[in-house]
């Protein structure tokens, strides 16, 4: 689905260019789950925005298997339009003219626990309600790979292991093929079939760990889950 073969990225301003990402190889199937963890200011961000097509200065081999319009994307600061309601920001891309369900939009408010709320505003919701409503958004759209960046960054540890548990059932149910850049090695172990471990800047794989368990019963209280999170914990840089 995705095919990264010695990626490099470069920005440039009048005088200077800095390289961010250098000779980077990566590659993800069909319906697989990749996690993405590195030190601060490695690139991981600026890798899952080439990805997504927002920079085009790069060189080297960047192969996606579908359409710009069936990747979506859900940004750190998660990007709500304060003036529209809940409903209106879930539907946003459809407004806009992506192809989707206008109707499934409707199970996944309720799926979210967000229905409630649909014609309320995003300052009337809690920090993790909006990020359910940044996923609700992606996912109205129908996309084939979901792309998140520090989808769960800033929430109580109760609320952040409950969305993960609604994406990897999202994930799951939905066939998507999925790509986490976060800090958080717990995060990464728990929604990451597959870990890269990024280097520091410019970011390139220092390696690449196999999770296969990831999304089986009862993986984050297994003994294999931990194991992945102390490997992970090593690997970094």
């Amino acid at each position: 689905m995705i095919e990264i073969s010695g990626l490099s990225v470069e920005y440039e301003s009048d005088s200077t260019s800095e390289k961010v990402i250098s000779g980077l190889n990566l590659s993800l199937n069909k319906g697989d789950s990749l996690g993405i963890i590195g030190p601060n200011g490695c690139g991981k961000t600026t890798l899952l925005h080439t990805i997504a097509g927002l920079h085009e200065n790069y060189s080297g081999l960047l192969r996606v298997d579908t359409t710009e319009e069936k990747i979506a994307l859900i940004l750190q600061d998660i990007g709500l339009l304060p003036w529209k309601t809940i409903w209106k920001n879930a539907t946003l891309g459809l407004d806009l003219g992506l192809q989707g369900n206008r109707d499934g939009v409707e199970d996944l408010l309720y799926e979210l626990d967000l229905y409630s709320y649909r014609n309320s505003f995003p300052s009337q919701l809690s920090g993790g309600q909006k990020r359910k409503l940044g996923l609700a958004r992606a996912l109205a759209v129908d996309p084939e790979i979901l792309l998140m960046d520090e989808p769960f960054v800033s929430l109580d540890e109760f609320t952040r292991e409950s969305l993960q548990e609604k994406v990897l059932k999202l994930w799951q149910d939905r066939n998507l093929t999925m790509t986490l850049v976060t800090h958080d090695i717990e995060e990464v172990a728990f929604l990451g079939r597959n870990i890269a471990v990024l280097s520091q800047a410019p970011a390139s794989v220092k390696t690449c760990i196999e999770n296969k368990n990831m999304g089986t019963s009862g993986f984050r209280r297994s003994e294999e889950f931990y194991r992945v999170v102390k490997r992970t914990r090593k690997e970094l840089p």
